[in-house]
């Protein structure tokens, strides 16, 4: 059993401890969309399972890239995105709207480690525009309709918002050093990405359980905002 392979494995079990909260909220009275939230955990856990197996393992420009790490990615990032989005209150075209972005900056974050210098840098650098411009979602529209929450669900939009926002600017130093300049061994990648991986997902689920009153009673919403978090806004 190689390193990497232990490292997947422990992500694997890292992962599953997102689940149980995830199950709890499902049965609560309460319309919080909480099914959206079981897939974060649940979906990357069978991806690192599936990896730990060697299942969508591919080698490129003699690194090991395990491809179930971007169709994660490409799942779970934009649930994580859209249900930060909707705790704030934003509207169902700016949530798409933030969730869209954040899938086309995987699928070019993907391309540019399946493809070789300098075509790689170009989708790197275009990925990078797609994280700028979501950033500039978070803390611009979606972090302003927070403030038109109820103050306990005004507190969960800005750690969702923050705790994802601050986490995801490590991935690209990841890359850069990683598939870009390859200075860091594919083990030593996998490491890192793991790390972050459990860190940005499993805290995320747990946030929302621990303030889970925010969906019932009082401080319940019906409906998001009118506002938008359309890509032109954020430009």
């Amino acid at each position: 059993m190689d390193a990497t392979t232990i490292v997947l494995m422990l992500g694997t079990a890292g992962m599953l401890f997102g689940i149980p909260p995830c199950l709890r909220l499902l049965d609560m009275e309460a319309d919080g969309h909480f099914g959206y939230l079981l897939l974060i955990p649940g979906f990357a856990a069978l991806m690192y399972a599936l990896m730990t197996f060697g299942v969508g393992t591919q080698t490129f420009q003699g690194q090991t890239v395990p491809l179930l790490r971007y169709l994660d990615w490409l799942v779970t990032t934009p649930i994580m995105i859209g249900y930060a989005a909707y705790v704030a209150g934003t509207s169902k075209r700016g949530i798409v709207g933030a969730a869209l972005v954040d899938a086309v900056m995987i699928g070019l974050g993907t391309a540019a480690v399946v493809t070789a210098p300098p075509t790689q840098w170009i989708f790197f650098g275009l990925a990078a525009l797609c994280h700028l411009v979501l950033l500039g979602a978070l803390y611009g529209p979606i972090r302003q309709n927070a403030w038109d929450q109820p103050s306990a669900r005004q507190r969960l939009a800005r750690l969702l918002v923050n705790h994802t926002g601050l986490l995801w600017i490590t991935y690209p130093v990841v890359w850069v050093f990683g598939p870009g300049l390859q200075l860091i061994s594919a083990t030593g990648v996998s490491i890192m990405i793991m790390y972050m991986d459990v860190l940005a997902k499993v805290p995320f689920v747990y946030f929302v359980y621990r303030s889970r009153e925010v969906f019932t009673g009082a401080d319940a919403r019906s409906a998001p905002s009118t506002a938008s978090v359309a890509p032109a806004h954020t430009a």
